[in-house]
């Protein structure tokens, strides 16, 4: 992919800023299953300020908080007929593994309902399928009550496929109206789908790199060096995937990562909004 800039968003027609920083991006569409037609596609990443922070003090504070009213929201799930589908993608090194910990943690590790689903290259088997039928195999989708955080997810189709070279142009292009509408099917039956894009500086990147060379050397794998050779492609890519993918429904969360304070709590802050907004309405 060659370096492009992208046209500037336009607040409140491509995106909202909530009142903790985060970016919500959200696009109404006269047809889930709209054909791919080029566009200019606006730079939302461009968007995200990495100076928010919160100190240790106001970390533990407000994390307290927020787990205790996600304990308290997710037990009512079942009740409500409703489950919760957590979404992480975002920059190597943005801590989404970390989020996915919170989030357990909140739940006070009750594996009855919640489950993490790390997702890596596709299978033999699974390659011989549609590429959304490894999302809702062996119970990947979550029933009522429950809670299911992909780690990595049906995005990857159009994040490090195409980077990659590993799918053709056209069948990436087809995948926004089939995730669209693939997200719709799954709302309508209950789900509450939250998708949260961390984002790091290429500089912040670097460092944890280096720091999980001398710490975590098994966390490193092959993609960790294309992420930092490839940064630019990477950027294009995800922000025509917040562009094409972002629904009233299912609306994209672009979240600073740089520190990790500030992005584990706008996590859950985020999560518990859109809980609260959903259970309201029965």
């Amino acid at each position: 992919m060659a370096k492009k800039d992208g046209v500037k968003p336009h607040e409140g027609e491509h995106y909202d800023v909530l009142e903790n920083g985060c970016i919500k991006i959200t696009r109404k569409y006269p047809c889930l299953t709209q054909q791919y037609e080029k566009e200019d596609v606006p730079d939302f990443l461009k968007l995200v300020d990495h100076k928010l922070a919160l100190d240790k003090l106001q970390y533990e504070k407000l994390l307290e908080k927020e787990e205790s009213r996600l304990n308290e929201q997710v037990r009512q799930l079942h009740l409500a007929r409703k489950s919760l589908i957590i979404v992480f993608q975002g920059r190597d090194g943005a801590g989404k593994s970390g989020a996915t910990e919170r989030i357990l943690e909140a739940v006070d590790y009750d594996m009855e309902i919640f489950d993490a689903i790390h997702i890596g290259p596709p299978t033999d088997e699974e390659l011989s399928h549609p590429f959304l039928w490894r999302f809702t195999k062996y119970q990947r989708m979550p029933r009522f009550g429950e809670v299911r955080v992909f780690d990595r997810s049906w995005y990857e189709r159009v994040l490090v496929e195409p980077v990659m070279g590993l799918t053709k142009p056209s069948a990436v292009r087809l995948s926004y109206a089939q995730m669209r509408t693939f997200e719709w099917t799954v709302s309508s039956g209950g789900a509450m789908i939250v998708k949260f894009w961390l984002d790091i500086s290429k500089s912040e990147q670097e460092v944890r790199f280096k720091r999980r060379e001398k710490r975590k050397p098994w966390k490193l794998s092959i993609y960790d060096g294309a992420a930092r050779r490839k940064w630019d492609d990477y950027t294009l890519a995800a922000n025509e995937m917040f562009h094409r993918t972002s629904t009233e429904f299912a609306p994209w969360y672009l979240v600073s990562s740089e520190n990790k304070y500030y992005s584990r709590v706008t996590v859950l802050q985020v999560i518990n909004q859109v809980l609260e907004e959903n259970l309201k309405k029965g």
